[in-house]
């Protein structure tokens, strides 16, 4: 058996954008994927059959209440320890370019041979045995940079779709508890993002709402990341969504406070299309399957658009969705409705 340790601890959207790469290695006769993942975005392999096992590190700022500093070291220790016994064959940093701290992971496993990404004139390191050099980030989709891993291995494929999975029993409580039974079609409108030009303000969300239900029968969740605005772990937009929901009034709008991971993939596993600002929330909708429109700010459109569904891009030349209309939003959300499943 061939095993391989995948490092991949970085935000929600870097994960699901690796698991073609994940897919594409689990795929070899003989070989065992296990993953390397940090607590924040750990649910996104729950379910994926491409993963023997999953290894969680946990950032000091992401420790749960009452949690010490030590207890979070103490796991950290155990994480070592087991990857170390493991004697993995192959240790692949996922990410578009190496950096010490994954490397040091690699480092760790005492794997036999190390693959990792940089761009091309930039140089390697020693403990690195198979480095490859890529075009300078953002001039290819991260799903197709990561995708360059498998050349050292002697896998050639091209990319699959992303691979994220709802779990089942959570879709059937939601689709209950907030009557999305399908009889109507059901829009997602996503309004959190974590840079600031990609915040799209309350009022625009408002007017959308307005022009979308105006368009036809149909129901719109609303999703966004829970919490108060000045959590300094992870900040939330309740606020803002009740501002929406205030702004609202007698439209079919349903707020859907997702808490966890796990209920947001349950919550847009109801949707027919998604409408959210470039960000996790918006791969999350592409792993599950979901035509999106997404609203681009100062990020890179070609590196991180959504992969492999029907999507609508937004993007003005300021590179800041508040120079975004709700008339435009809503254009593209009714040219993606026209689109048939395959363009």
């Amino acid at each position: 058996m061939t095993r391989v340790l995948l490092i991949r601890r970085d935000n929600i959207g870097d994960l699901i954008l690796t698991t073609p790469l994940i897919e594409a290695l689990a795929a070899q006769p003989g070989w065992r994927v296990d993953v390397l993942v940090n607590s924040y975005n750990e649910a996104i392999l729950d379910g994926n059959p491409d993963v023997a096992r999953v290894y969680r590190y946990k950032k000091l700022h992401h420790r749960d209440t009452g949690e010490s500093a030590w207890q979070v070291i103490a796991e950290r220790i155990r994480t070592v320890l087991a990857i170390r016994r493991a004697r993995y064959d192959i240790a692949v940093v996922a990410k578009e370019a190496w950096d010490k701290r994954p490397l040091q992971w690699a480092t760790l496993a005492r794997a036999k041979r190390i693959v990792a990404l940089c761009d091309h004139g930039r140089p390697g390191h020693p403990r690195i045995t198979d480095l490859v050099t890529a075009p300078e980030f953002g001039s290819e989709h991260l799903v197709e940079r990561l995708h360059r891993l498998l050349a050292p291995l002697g896998i050639v494929v091209p990319p699959g779709p992303l691979r994220l999975f709802a779990d089942e029993a959570q879709v059937a409580g939601m689709r209950a508890r907030y009557g999305l039974d399908g009889a109507v079609p059901v829009y997602a409108l996503q309004l959190s993002a974590r840079k600031l030009k990609q915040r799209w303000p309350v009022e625009r969300f408002a007017e959308l709402a307005t022009r979308i239900a105006a368009a036809g029968p149909c129901k719109l969740v609303l999703l966004w990341s829970p919490g108060a605005a000045d959590d300094p772990r992870h900040p939330g937009d309740d606020d803002k969504a009740a501002q929406l929901v205030a702004a609202c009034p007698g439209l079919p709008l349903v707020p859907v406070r997702t808490t966890s991971l796990a209920e947001l993939k349950a919550a847009m596993q109801l949707c027919d299309q998604v409408i959210t600002a470039d960000g996790g929330a918006m791969h999350v909708a592409a792993g599950l399957g979901k035509p999106v429109v997404a609203l681009f700010g100062n990020s890179n459109a070609a590196a991180w658009a959504p992969w492999g569904v029907p999507h609508e891009i937004l993007q003005t030349e300021a590179r800041d969705v508040n120079t975004l209309g709700a008339e435009t939003v809503f254009a593209a959300h009714r040219r993606l409705l026209e689109r048939s499943p395959g363009d």
